[in-house]
């Protein structure tokens, strides 16, 4: 099917709990001009969604509707019809490939908000030099996962490079503070990409540079499973760690391929945790994260976990306000490498605080603003620039949208710094 990008932007999904945030976030937020629509299996539930799109947004034109199935005829439908698509519909190691696929090849930009770093990383491998080629962009974890742990490590390796003239050595980044539960579809993402990858693929995608283009020795800081960090207080490792560096060491080797000028430095190293209370509390959720990360790999574990979570297309809360306040917060340190002479050793602190809501309005917030960034450099309403402008297209990271996607984040309430300690 020949590409027309007739509509500005698909959303697929939007009839789940997280599409259904984002389509909220169109609503109110988008331009009105937007020409767009919202996608999904059934034509009942999206004329439902038109119905409370009436209600809840008066004023905003209503989107078109796309029946879309999950087979390859319905992604070469949504990549061909869209200059973007964004899609909330997973286990993407399950329904996600074949639009990646269709709009690698089509050309058309792509943003998602999964957290499977397997998956991603068969992307790459499959997909990558094709976006490539036809400039498109697609980029995935562009969400909760792994955005906020992506754009700070940015700017502190940028902050090192710009005052000291140095590299990074290391930066420990802790989450500060979480809103609200997890989605039936995240954690039927976490079960899936057990299923779909086995032990021995989620192992290899773990290693630290597995989604980098660029390999090396790697070493990371080690600590106790609870410990006091000089700045960012009581510190427990975190579930997210593994796809949060899988995407940041991505950026890092995509820097380090493309503008080496701008380079985070040659020994830079990722490591996250979540800041706690106590140490009780540290200890409490070292054994939790222990226990979810062994039981998920025993099928009787995955059945009866099916049975009493969360469905997917349902969230920890049904009655979600997009309005509602909440507040999340990430901090993080960089440290210079030995390249800082007198600077050496240094530190530098990064921070990233929203107060517009929980988890889930972040993700919603992140995969619309991304899209409608594209469709504005798409469009020459946005200077093209950044890693991304640089490489021309593929598999993409967050940060490869440039300092326009940033401006564009602050303006919508995220709020992001580096200073020196």
């Amino acid at each position: 099917m020949p590409k027309d990008g007739r509509l500005d932007l698909t959303l697929f999904g939007a009839t789940g709990f997280t599409g259904w945030i984002a389509a909220q976030y169109i609503c109110k937020h988008a331009p009105p001009d937007l020409q767009w629509a919202i996608a999904g299996r059934s034509q009942d539930k999206l004329t439902a969604k038109l119905r409370d799109i009436r209600r809840d947004y008066p004023d905003r034109a209503l989107p078109e509707t796309i029946v879309a199935s999950l087979d390859e005829v319905s992604a070469i439908k949504l990549a061909s019809s869209s200059k973007v698509v964004v899609t909330t519909v997973g286990p993407f190691c399950r329904y996600g490939s074949k639009l990646v696929k269709a709009c690698a090849e089509a050309g058309t930009h792509y943003v998602d908000c999964t957290g499977e770093y397997p998956w991603v990383l068969e992307m790459i491998e499959k997909h990558h030099e094709t976006a490539k080629q036809t400039g498109a962009f697609i980029i995935p974890q562009c969400a909760f996962d792994s955005a906020p742990a992506d754009i700070v490590s940015y700017k502190v390796a940028n902050f090192i490079r710009e005052n000291y003239k140095a590299s990074t050595k290391d930066l420990t980044f802790s989450l500060h503070n979480l809103n609200g539960g997890a989605s039936g579809g995240t954690m039927e993402s976490f079960f899936s990409t057990i299923e779909v990858y086995g032990l021995s693929g989620l192992a290899h995608a773990t290693k630290p540079l597995a989604l980098s283009p660029i390999k090396r020795p790697y070493s990371a800081p080690s600590h106790l499973p609870v410990f006091t960090h000089p700045t960012l207080g009581k510190l427990t490792p975190w579930i997210q760690a593994s796809p949060d560096r899988a995407t940041v060491m991505r950026s890092w080797g995509l820097t380090q391929q493309h503008i080496p000028e701008k380079s985070w430095g040659n020994n830079f190293s990722f490591t996250e945790y979540k800041r706690v209370k106590s140490s009780f509390e540290g200890l409490a959720t070292w054994i939790t994260i222990g226990l979810l990360s062994v039981g998920v790999l025993i099928k009787p574990f995955r059945w009866i976990a099916r049975k009493v979570i969360t469905q997917p297309g349902f969230g920890p809360d049904q009655n979600f306000d997009i309005n509602r306040k909440g507040n999340l917060d990430w901090k993080a340190v960089g440290v210079v490498d030995d390249d800082g002479g007198e600077n050496k050793g240094k530190k530098v602190l990064g921070t990233f605080t929203y107060d517009g809501g929980d988890a889930y309005a972040l993700t919603g917030l992140f995969i619309v603003e991304a899209a409608l960034h594209l469709l504005d450099m798409e469009k020459g309403r946005s200077k093209k620039e950044g890693l991304g402008q640089t490489i021309g297209g593929g598999l993409l990271t967050p940060i490869c949208l440039g300092e326009g996607f940033l401006k564009r984040l602050d303006g919508a309430g995220i709020k992001i710094d580096a200073r020196e300690l």
